[in-house]
């Protein structure tokens, strides 16, 4: 054993060897022998708790990813119809209000995904309000939603709080009795978004939305600080940005949807005060957004930049803390993933981006939904350059470094719109897109048809046509 950590350290002092730990791409050899037989670098870690390869390619090896791209449609209206047929396919299920996260009962290592979980179903919900007004069927779908909220909370958890609880059984809609991660403290807020913005375009809903915004957000006012699960329902922390960023805004919101109720305005705004002075706890000396303490690199932090923006300063999508994190995440998976990998040698613009370092979930893949939430943030960044933003020299050199060319809002439409073309060309089925993209051979797995990539490229399409518009009127 000794002579094998001997000759593990001889290997190591060659200078090709010494590659900063985000920067380690997996050979695929699982013995030192082989490792380095194939030219690679071999360090066994131990512990290793974020899941860095011992087997690696040597500095200089691996190619760098780029967004460098005209503007080019991505999903043609047709297609978008498509997608927006499949999205609506899993609202409203039975009648019910509630929103199937997949409808799939057995695909890949998670199992059943017919259930109603408490945040896809704010989220889904406020992706069809913001993405399609009023019109058609859509305010039918959100009263039928509306009242499976106040039926939700209008039961006793077996597991403990309901407010908190994770996801309920279709049809019934009682809380799922087995185990899993709970708390799961995102979902009040995020519920309460979604019915303020619903109060918002009908106002006659307003009083029967009251009391469920004020149940919702009393309680997150009073325990933002509680422990709770990760967006991803698998570890445990006080404080992830995700649910800390987006009880802000559902918070600030709220201050003012129950404006004449002064004591309760006057909480609300206090407990976002104290998560906003917070927040900067979540930020590296370089500016890059961590997650948690437990979990640094992880692209929640992404969604999160969208979901919770109040447009008040706070990681705006120019801010240079959203464009390292951007940049950080990018590095990570580009040099993480076989696929990116050979698109950068390609010389093909995108990247395709993962859940978080080290993930191991049915492999570790890249996820749909968050390449539709990284071109979000690119075409808000095209849109916000659009209306003569200013943007810090450094910041602009960041981005110039993504971009593979000059910062504008051109260019920043193309690159949102290199990420959904790549993502695009994985699909194999129409717009049917599964939960994950194998990392290595681009097929589809995991769950079939979930809702939450759905609601994203709904939302990363209608931010892109505002971003568009934008840039012609400056051509123009």
């Amino acid at each position: 054993a000794l002579s094998a950590v001997v000759a593990a350290a001889v290997a190591f002092t060659d200078d090709t060897c010494q590659v900063e730990s985000m920067d380690k791409v997996d050979c695929n050899f699982g013995d030192q022998s082989s490792c380095e037989a194939a030219g690679c670098c071999w360090k066994p870690l131990i512990p290793n708790p974020g899941n860095l390869p011992w087997c690696y390619h040597k500095a200089g090896t691996v190619k760098t990813c780029t967004f460098k791209s005209g503007p080019q449609q991505p999903f043609s209206a047709v297609e978008m119809q498509e997608v927006r047929a499949l999205f609506e396919a899993n609202l409203d299920i039975h009648g019910s209000g509630m929103v199937v996260a997949a409808p799939d009962h057995a695909t890949g290592p998670g199992g059943d995904y017919y259930f109603a979980w408490q945040r896809d179903d704010a989220l889904s919900m406020g992706a069809l309000l913001q993405t399609s007004g009023l019109g058609g069927d859509v305010e039918t779908k959100m009263d039928h939603w509306l009242a499976w909220v106040e039926r939700s909370y209008n039961q006793t958890d077996p597991n403990g709080d309901i407010m908190t609880e994770p996801k309920f059984v279709i049809p019934s809609g009682v809380a799922f009795p087995g185990g899993w991660c709970r708390p799961q403290t995102d979902g009040p807020g995020l519920r309460a978004i979604t019915l303020m913005a619903y109060a918002e375009a009908k106002l006659d809903v307003k009083q029967r939305v009251m009391p469920m915004v004020q149940k919702t957000l009393d309680r997150v006012a009073a325990n933002y600080t509680h422990s709770g699960c990760d967006l991803w329902e698998e570890v445990r922390s006080t404080d992830f940005f995700w649910n800390r960023y987006t009880m802000r805004k559902a918070l600030l919101q709220g201050s003012v949807f129950v404006a004449t109720d002064l004591q309760r305005a006057s909480t609300y705004t206090a407990a976002a005060k104290a998560i906003g002075d917070a927040l900067p706890g979540h930020v590296t000396s370089e500016g890059f957004v961590c997650e948690s303490q437990n979990r640094c690199y992880d692209t929640a932090t992404i969604e999160a930049f969208n979901v919770g923006d109040m447009a008040d300063g706070m990681f705006g999508p120019l801010s240079n803390e959203v464009v390292q994190t951007l940049r950080g995440l990018t590095h990570y998976f580009c040099n993480a993933y076989e696929l990116n990998q050979k698109a950068a040698q390609a010389g093909v613009p995108g990247v395709l981006y993962g859940r978080y370092q080290g993930d191991s979930y049915d492999g570790g893949n890249p996820w749909v939904l968050l390449a539709a939430s990284v071109a979000t943030l690119l075409y808000r960044q095209s849109l916000a350059v659009a209306k003569g933003a200013k943007v810090d020299p450094a910041v602009s050199k960041l981005l110039e470094g993504l971009l593979g060319q000059e910062v504008s809002a051109s260019n920043l439409l193309g690159a949102g719109d290199s990420i959904l073309s790549r993502m695009k060309t994985f699909l194999t089925n129409g717009m049917h897109m599964n939960e994950q993209i194998d990392r290595n051979t681009g097929g589809l797995t995991s769950a079939k048809d979930l809702t939450w990539n759905y609601a994203n490229v709904l939302k990363a399409m209608t931010a892109r046509e505002a971003a568009s518009a934008a840039v012609v009127t400056i051509v123009v």
